[in-house]
């Protein structure tokens, strides 16, 4: 399970920082106690702790990991400003984003937290307009076939589709989809797919790029079981969803907060 070389100085920073008290230093080393072992959730602290780089877990060295050694971080002040800077973008540029860039920025989404480090989240992206555009008319189809079945809310909408088949309430003229789906048995599911939506928000307009929280898609699916099938839902499983871009607006100022949330002290 855990492998340890030459460069072990015995210091004992990974057992101290095992959050399930799995490892112990032994003749000056760090070992697994055999009979915790089964309650590793990988976290892999004790990888990232490691000064020297002399652990392996499962295979995965400590060095594989990045160097927070001259790391370019975000201050306080610079990750204060992008969260109060962020907007919902409902107006995306014709130009899609490159499929590479796409592609290592959900690299980047691996790293996201998850209840107990459970990590059973699936990203699936829409990578062309054209495919979009294909999913919007195959989910209208089936909106309109069960027009009259649907909640009053989305009734309203389908209706308006139906006038006016152009307009795109639901996306948005985006041309990229993520779907964030997380595996029902693993201990905090639905948080673990927000949680993700949230740290894909940031990340994307923290690159120059603009997002909105699919609502939309939660509510059809919920209303329509059949639109899981044409976004590769499993049936039942929970998920959200957000749009990506690059923004056709540009803001010049955050707006006003001071009678956003509540705070209190306990």
């Amino acid at each position: 399970m855990i492998s340890v070389n030459e460069k072990c100085v015995g210091c004992g920073a990974c057992v101290r920082d095992c959050p399930m008290g799995i490892l112990q230093l032994k003749d000056g080393r760090p070992s697994v106690r055999e009979e915790k072992a089964a309650g590793c959730i990988a976290c892999r602290h004790c990888l990232a702790v490691c000064p020297t780089d002399a652990i392996a877990l499962r295979g995965v060295k400590a060095s594989e990991g990045l160097s927070l050694e001259g790391l370019s971080l975000p201050t306080a002040e610079m990750a204060a400003n992008l969260l109060v800077s962020r907007r919902s973008i409902r107006q995306y540029a014709a130009e899609e984003i490159p499929p590479a860039r796409i592609r290592g920025l959900l690299e980047t989404m691996k790293s996201v937290p998850t209840g107990c480090n459970i990590r059973h989240l699936a990203f699936r992206y829409v990578e062309t307009r054209a495919r979009m555009d294909e999913l919007r008319r195959r989910m209208v189809e089936l909106l309109l076939a069960k027009e009259a079945t649907l909640p009053d809310f989305l009734q309203g909408v389908v209706a308006a589709i139906r006038k006016k088949p152009e307009i795109d309430p639901f996306f948005r003229g985006a041309p990229h989809l993520l779907i964030v789906q997380g595996d029902p048995s693993a201990v905090t599911p639905q948080v673990d797919c927000d949680a993700a939506c949230a740290y894909f928000d940031l990340l994307m307009q923290g690159s120059g790029y603009g997002t909105t929280w699919c609502g939309f898609l939660k509510i059809i699916v919920d209303a329509v079981p059949e639109v899981a099938d044409v976004f590769g839902i499993p049936r039942g499983a929970p998920f959200y969803a957000m749009l990506f871009g690059v923004p056709a607006v540009r803001y010049v100022r955050t707006p006003p907060r001071a009678d956003g949330a509540q705070i209190a002290r306990v």
